[in-house]
């Protein structure tokens, strides 16, 4: 996996490896969102539709990202369930259970929009 459009000192994947929360969020890089950028055990179009309304909760001020140590961790924890259920390669670092997904994006939606609320719904800016 390459971004050849991105210096590799702003964002690489080093053995096709790019952690990101939730398969989406770079840490640090709040204004830039991967749609579609994992590997599903199932269809990927409801997976990337999920995320895209996600992304558009963001976009418009309905969720709030969780700090960024609390994406570290979340990322950290997703890779031991992840290196722990397929095998640990190059092809298999954005493998992900459909449903599992699915159910734990929606959790982190709602969280989100609580946050949201209490920041008063403010609209993504430029970082």
């Amino acid at each position: 996996m390459t971004f050849p459009f991105f210096d590799d000192a702003f964002l690489a994947a080093p053995n096709n490896d790019l952690p990101l929360f939730r398969r989406v969020f770079k840490p640090g890089i709040a204004n830039l969102a991967f749609i579609g950028l994992l590997q599903p055990l199932g269809p990927i179009m409801p997976l990337a539709e999920a995320q895209g309304h996600w992304v558009a909760d963001l976009l418009a001020g309905r969720y709030a990202l969780p700090s960024e140590a609390e994406m570290l961790r979340d990322i950290e924890r997703e890779r031991q369930q992840m290196f722990s259920q397929y095998v640990k390669s190059k092809r298999h670092t954005m493998e992900v259970d459909f449903d599992g997904y699915l159910l734990t994006l929606g959790q982190e939606r709602r969280r989100g929009a609580r946050r949201a609320r209490k920041l008063g719904q403010r609209l993504l800016t430029a970082a």
